[in-house]
């Protein structure tokens, strides 16, 4: 009786095992096939955002080392499985839900909720020290022209500041507040 108690367990640990990696092989893969530019710029006003000039000249967009940035490399958290799944996917449902439930054809409610996604994403990226950011860049490597840039980037690294709070709206153009 001990010995098929034992097998059981045994069992269970094996099949669980088995469903958890299964688990984060799917997700991640799901992850992977979701964080396409085409997929993200499949809703009517990420198309017409990704059209804008200011997007279309910018630094990650346009450069000469010809580096193409994707919407999920600044808008998903990367390294951690959980975060990156979880990010993905509640801002996913937020994005999904806010296309089906409002007219963005309407410049006003467009103006509105890229201010609301302007004001989150700003949040978000100080909360999480622009980790999209430092993933591509280092900030220690980086070196500033100009004093005023060298003082903002060793605040950065005595953790005083982090990158969108001096580099805010360097791909899309700035989200106007609304009234």
């Amino acid at each position: 009786m001990p010995v098929n108690r034992w097998l059981a367990i045994f069992g269970l640990i094996v099949v669980g095992g088995v469903v958890g990696a299964g688990t984060i092989i799917a997700s991640t893969e799901i992850n992977r096939r979701t964080s396409t530019d085409a997929l993200c710029v499949s809703c009517h006003s990420m198309a017409t955002l990704v059209a804008d000039p200011h997007f279309q000249q910018s630094g990650h967009k346009a450069n000469a080392a010809g580096i193409r940035v994707g919407c999920a490399d600044c808008h998903i958290p990367p390294g951690n499985w959980f975060v990156e799944t979880f990010a993905h996917v509640s801002s996913g449902l937020k994005d999904v839900v806010a296309e089906y439930t409002h007219n963005f054809d309407d410049p006003a409610a467009w103006q509105k909720r890229r201010t609301e996604l302007a004001v989150e994403v700003g949040d978000l990226m100080r909360r999480n020290d622009s980790i999209t950011c430092r993933k591509c860049h280092d900030a220690g490597a980086i070196r500033p022209a100009s004093d005023a840039g060298r003082s903002a980037h060793a605040a950065l690294q005595q953790g005083g500041a982090t990158c969108i709070d001096c580099h805010a709206n360097i791909v899309h153009a700035p989200a106007r507040p609304t009234q």
